[in-house]
């Protein structure tokens, strides 16, 4: 499902693959060739969520805007998710910016005000905390999240190998799709 909130209707590029079943709401902005896979909610009500290109969020996965509050009152931080980048199944990507080609594993949960830098690895079920900075291409595990070690050059390689292998299963999906080229969008 595909709906505007307070007149701010997502942007989806044409080649993106978005499941029958997500949700994607409001100030949301989807690269090329980027997917949405089943059950998975991109809700930018708050502030604006972008996503880059080749990047997949899987299924169950949940996408949002942070919120901080202050004496003034709440200050709402925008999502950004980069190029390359794989969401596993049932992640938490919360006012949070995730830069390119990193894996954000299964469960795990990347918090308000966090930054994940480029080739990075979150373990599944980690959970990095707000405001914590993940250095470039760090293996992260654990709750609290903790440096494990740095990515190697053939893990980072990999990273795009699959991204770009779920963009080829997407392309499957849209061909067979329910009907619509456009893998479910009205």
């Amino acid at each position: 499902m595909i709906e505007s909130f307070e007149r701010k209707k997502p942007h989806i590029h044409k080649t993106a693959f978005i499941h029958p079943t997500a949700t994607v709401i409001g100030d949301v902005t989807i690269g090329k060739h980027s997917s949405v896979w089943p059950g998975v909610v991109i809700r930018g009500d708050f502030s604006s969520i972008k996503i880059g290109n080749y990047t997949n969020i899987q299924d169950n996965a949940v996408v949002h805007t942070g919120d901080n509050y202050t004496e003034k009152g709440p200050v709402y931080l925008p999502t950004k998710i980069g190029n390359y980048v794989i969401v596993g199944h049932n992640a938490l990507i919360h006012g949070a910016i995730v830069d390119s080609q990193c894996i954000i594993g299964g469960g795990a949960s990347v918090f308000t005000g966090a930054r994940v830098r480029k080739g990075s690895m979150v373990g599944l079920g980690a959970t990095v905390l707000r405001d914590m900075d993940v250095p470039p291409r760090t293996i992260v595990v654990g709750i609290p999240a903790r440096p494990l070690r740095t990515t190697t050059k053939e893990e980072f390689k990999n990273i795009k190998a699959q991204a770009l292998n779920y963009v080829r299963l997407s392309k499957r999906y849209l061909k067979a799709g329910p009907g619509s080229s456009q893998g479910g969008r009205k």
